[in-house]
């Protein structure tokens, strides 16, 4: 590797928290190295390789876009993976869906506290089990070219909450042989027909966090354009801890 691209890569902070004061629970359940489980939103435990698509990491070196607090990472670093995982830049923001001021103004200070501490837990995951994986922070609509190329991209549960899914597609499509993207399914939309995206925000439920709701063929569809014609799709479910109920979700798989 050429010192230009080692530059792009984050050097874990200085100083990490204790798992006792960090500020916000972890994304995904975790059962830690020292015995404790995290709790989170959701629960992925044993429905892990469904929720990748079973797709074979042995030896792939894979671009994560959006890692959270890193569970993904340590099952991929598991299944013998090199990982790359990049995250919004720490001066960058949220895409903020934009409501008037008088809700945002409070919001995006919330939020910058709250992507603090995904990156804290995100570090404490990294430390705690020794990963390997390279950090990242740069705008996934514009993914440095010196970060080379991969032989799989994943995109999971993250593109909803992007104001340019497709840009962000198309990005890792340039860079990566394979693409798994992973989301909440709405069979309402399954059952439209292809190709289908709806805008989850109104005036009314103030959603500032999440922009769409997709059908599997949406992504299907794009993919064909992209020049991956190799497709599959696969429903599974997963528990939401918060909840204590299961959502559904889809997997695309789709390589050259």
């Amino acid at each position: 590797m050429n010192v230009q691209a080692r530059s792009l890569y984050a050097s874990p902070p200085a100083e990490l928290p204790s798992y006792a004061n960090l500020e916000k629970p972890f994304y995904h359940v975790i059962d830690l190295p020292n015995g404790i489980t995290a709790p989170g939103k959701w629960d992925l435990r044993g429905r892990v390789d469904d929720y990748l698509g079973n797709v074979d990491f042995s030896g792939k070196r894979v671009l994560e876009i959006g890692p959270a607090s890193g569970f993904l990472t340590v099952e991929m670093e598991r299944r013998d993976a090199e990982v790359v995982a990049l995250e919004i830049p720490e001066t960058g923001n949220w895409d903020f869906v934009p409501f008037p001021d008088d809700l945002m103004t409070s919001v995006r200070e919330i939020r910058s506290n709250q992507m603090k501490s995904i990156r804290e837990t995100f570090w404490f995951t990294h430390h705690a089990f020794d990963l390997k994986a390279r950090v990242v922070y740069a705008d996934a609509c514009n993914l440095p070219a010196e970060l080379g190329r991969f032989d799989i991209a994943l995109l999971a549960a993250v593109l909803l909450h992007t104001i340019n899914p497709l840009q962000i597609v198309e990005q890792c499509a340039k860079r990566a042989s394979m693409i798994v993207i992973t989301d909440l399914m709405y069979p309402d939309l399954e059952q439209i027909g292809n190709g289908i995206i709806r805008l989850h925000p109104t005036a009314e439920n103030r959603r500032w966090d999440t922009w769409w709701q997709f059908s599997s063929s949406f992504f299907t569809q794009f993919f064909g354009v992209l020049g991956f014609p190799n497709q599959q799709v696969t429903i599974h479910r997963q528990r939401n801890a918060i909840q204590n109920a299961d959502g559904t979700f889809f997997t695309v798989v789709a390589s050259r």
